[in-house]
């Protein structure tokens, strides 16, 4: 996205190219090799950048360590610019690892984001889900339920979730402001 304002919240040691990274962690064994440019607590609002500042915001594996999730939605709303977008991307709910880290208090589902389309008026923040996609191994894929994880994502998550676990799941939202 050249010459647009992208953020990478939660970057790590692994900011996106051409991001503005935004990490929490102060000292911890993440910061050694850190690329972060701005050092903030993800739990304090607001973050230090302007309303409508960026126009995408790229979340990965960072939203299921922050427990109030509809504030750090509201937040990530309010720096998107009209149009903005952002992308999530978590463990999937069924994925034995995604209980793993001591630190995850939420896990996700296909439908997790749905409760912030623009008619519901409960959030502050307002979003037209774009593109959804649950991701597995090899294996998952070679007998078939892959197809039905990707294309019937309920269907899956109902019936076959835990029988078949999934490993991640990505979201790309557009802000409607």
């Amino acid at each position: 996205m050249a010459g647009k304002v992208v953020l990478d919240i939660g970057c790590g040691r692994r900011k996106l190219p051409g991001a503005i990274g935004v990490d929490r962690r102060v000292v911890s064994f993440a910061s050694a090799g850190a690329q972060r440019d701005v050092d903030h607590n993800l739990l304090q609002f607001p973050y230090p950048f302007p309303e409508n500042f960026a126009d995408a915001i790229h979340c990965s594996h960072v939203l299921e360590h922050l427990p109030p999730t509809n504030k750090v939605l509201e937040e990530f709303y309010r720096l998107l610019k009209p149009g903005g977008l952002l992308f999530i991307e978590c463990p999937h709910f069924s994925w034995v690892e995604a209980y793993r880290h001591y630190e995850r208090c939420h896990f996700f589902t296909a439908g997790s984001f749905d409760y912030f389309h623009p008619a519901n008026e409960n959030y502050n923040a307002r979003f037209e889900n774009v593109w959804s996609e649950i991701f597995f191994d090899d294996f998952t894929y070679a007998i078939g339920v892959g197809f039905i994880g990707k294309y019937f994502q309920r269907l899956y998550e109902r019936h076959l979730a835990f029988i078949f676990p999934a490993n991640v799941f990505c979201v790309l939202l557009k802000a409607v402001k």
